[in-house]
């Protein structure tokens, strides 16, 4: 073989970079030079095993030291078209705050109001968690940052990455920690969990965004850290009650955003395409014609989700994309503005009815979990599967990865929840067929129960409700931490989109 342009390590840093994955043109960015192009064909080859296939995978801590000590060339040289430079992900711009020094990979600063450090990572008790949870209030209200675990004080004030003593942070599901947030903060900031390694250590990051309406309020008590109505303000090196200057800029903040809708609203409001709708009254009147809506009907209305005028046979009407529709006496709605996995789990095995069924499915962007009930959403929605995919699409996806999974299951191109009964499971399964199984006592019995839920084959005539019954039993028995537990509750929720699929699937795709 002629003598290669890339050299061996660059080979194997490209092949850590492919496993990440990372895309080709921006593996480009790294290693195009003046005097020497490297296009993305020739990195097609070395993710093929064409080119350097013997040269060795380069570590994650050669990669991630390599990353945070890049710096590109004064001239760099074009390959192809001319490329908008790239965002840096959550995770280099993590990296890029760590330094090699004399005893360990530092900080390159000390705290500031965008970043702060923790030795430890606890999320219950709830009181352990106390502190990192007043800082992402307060990194909320300022401007957004980093939350680092696994980073130590060291005696000349140095912050160094030593690393998390645990596997505690990177097994906790980010929803846990929403269902925390949602606990003791109003309204809940948004927030990005990630693991980097520096160096050697392996370092936990929450990173947390400006909220878009502030201020973020404690919503109770908590040990000594956080009281009840306080509103906490990331300042530089501490998190601490906010004071009057940054509590009137954040009024401020409010009065302008305020303003500029309105100004929005007033605008879409001139040119036709929107309406005004008097709740004392119940007049509606928009630029081409006005009607009375019943005032029987007024105090159940609660939201437009979206309208316009359109002229059919002479006639003024409203268009209502969504669901207004009234609930019969003694039922009750449940309003989530911040929903959960488990909310997503149980409203569907309770049946129970949704203000905002659309954002039951958008869910699936924002969570790791692989497996959520979805057509049940969809049903209660009265959209068509097209406007929810489009809808999941545009969403900003916090797990890009689940969002593109459940578009695939919702237009019946992704993998099916169904699994194949096997073992113990067949035979659990002729039961369940028979209608002859009971509801999980222990968690050891509720893996062969969900199993035997997931084998259910198509066509198969079954007892919705009295299943659903017996996975509300069987995740019941899931509510510990440990292994067994969270292997369990996944075949649970798994069960439950099988039998969402069952039950909702043919109905929704008629549309």
């Amino acid at each position: 073989m002629g003598k290669r342009s890339i050299t061996d390590v660059e080979i194997g840093l490209i092949k850590a970079m492919l496993l990440r994955p990372m895309k080709n043109k921006d593996i480009q960015f790294y290693f195009n030079r003046q005097d020497r192009a490297v296009n993305s064909g020739r990195i097609t080859q070395i993710r093929d095993g064409t080119y350097g296939p013997e040269v060795p995978t380069a570590s994650e801590q050669d990669l991630n030291a390599f990353l945070s000590s890049f710096k590109p060339a004064d001239i760099g040289a074009v390959v192809g078209e001319i490329l908008p430079p790239r965002e840096p992900t959550l995770s280099e711009r993590a990296l890029a705050l760590f330094a090699k020094g004399r005893v360990g990979w530092m900080l390159t600063s000390h705290e500031t109001d965008r970043i702060e450090c923790k030795e430890t990572f606890c999320l219950r008790p709830e009181a352990r968690f106390a502190d990192p949870l007043r800082s992402i209030a307060g990194l909320a209200n300022n401007a957004g940052g980093f939350i680092f675990f696994g980073v130590t004080e060291l005696p000349d004030g140095m912050l160094q990455a030593t690393g998390l003593t645990n596997k505690s942070f990177q097994q906790t599901d980010p929803a846990e920690i929403n269902r925390c947030l949602a606990g003791a903060l109003h309204p809940v900031p948004t927030f990005t969990t990630l693991t980097i390694t520096v160096g050697e250590a392996e370092v936990g990051v929450i990173h947390v965004e400006k909220h878009d309406h502030p201020p973020v309020m404690a919503i109770k008590n908590i040990n000594t850290e956080i009281k009840e109505g306080a509103i906490y303000y990331r300042y530089v090196g501490e998190t601490r009650v906010i004071k009057p200057g940054e509590l009137q800029q954040i009024i401020s903040y409010r009065e302008q955003k305020a303003v500029a809708e309105f100004s929005r609203r007033m605008a879409r409001i001139a040119v036709g395409s929107a309406a005004t709708l008097d709740l004392d009254t119940g007049k509606v009147e928009g630029k081409q014609g006005s009607f009375l809506i019943d005032e029987q009907l007024l105090p159940k209305i609660q939201f437009l989700r979206q309208g316009q005028f359109s002229e059919e046979a002479g006639a003024p009407a409203l268009r209502l994309i969504g669901d207004v529709s009234p609930i019969k006496s003694g039922e009750r709605e449940t309003i989530r503005s911040n929903v959960t996995s488990e909310a997503v789990l149980l409203n569907f095995l309770k049946v129970t009815p949704v203000a905002q069924p659309l954002q039951y499915v958008v869910h699936s962007a924002h969570t790791a979990r692989a497996w959520l009930p979805l057509f049940y959403y969809v049903e209660a929605s009265k959209m068509t599967v097209e406007d929810v995919v489009s809808t999941l699409l545009a969403e900003r996806a916090t797990y890009k990865q689940r969002r593109d999974a459940a578009v695939a299951r919702l237009n019946g191109t992704g993998p099916s929840a169904l699994n194949r009964a096997v073992g113990k499971v067949q035979s659990t399964l002729l039961s369940l067929l028979n209608g002859e199984i009971a509801a999980p006592v222990h968690v050891s019995e509720v893996a062969i129960v969900a199993q035997a839920i997931q084998a259910i084959p198509p066509a198969k005539t079954v007892d919705y409700g009295w299943l659903k019954n017996i996975l509300l039993a069987a995740y019941d028995q899931t509510n510990e931490t440990t292994d067994q537990h969270k292997l369990a509750r996944s075949m649970v929720y798994r069960a439950a989109c099988r039998l969402d699929e069952l039950e909702f699937s043919h109905l929704v795709r008629r549309k």
